[in-house]
């Protein structure tokens, strides 16, 4: 997870280097966390579709969520870790409540073995819009 942070901080000093967007850091009333999920071995693909399944919808329908991004832990890939970016407290409150979230709490009951959530201050975030593509970089 430390080289995963400082990677990420890398690439947001170089994109800052190269002329990106400027924006306040940390937006004000902006919702960041990471969750800290242990699957069970034996169901992780199924987690893993309805996982996918949940973030797409997520992005797609919900004006405050703003981005969803899951990882594997490369030496224990029952280890994920989501970052979840809200635009506030609200939204937040709204996601855990919209129809594609409880699917996906029932659906992983029995293949979540642990979850931690830890709540953040952003420093700054930022993407490229295409992704490897390029594209106009935003931050916030």
């Amino acid at each position: 997870m430390r080289d995963m942070m400082r990677a990420a901080g890398a690439a947001t000093l170089a994109l800052a280097g190269a002329g990106a967007a400027q924006a306040t850091p940390g937006a004000p009333g902006m919702m960041v966390r990471i969750a800290e999920v242990s699957v069970d071995p034996a169901q992780l693909d199924a987690y893993k579709t309805i996982l996918a399944t949940e973030q797409e919808a997520s992005v797609r329908s919900e004006p405050g969520v703003l981005m969803l991004h899951s990882v594997q832990i490369a030496d224990d890939p029952t280890q994920i870790r989501l970052l979840e970016v809200y635009a506030s407290r609200a939204a937040y409150e709204a996601h855990i409540r919209a129809p594609h979230f409880l699917t996906y709490k029932t659906a992983t009951a029995t293949m979540v073995r642990a979850l931690r959530l830890v709540d953040t201050q952003p420093i700054l975030l930022c993407a490229k819009s295409k992704g490897k593509a390029g594209g106009p970089v935003t931050c916030m």
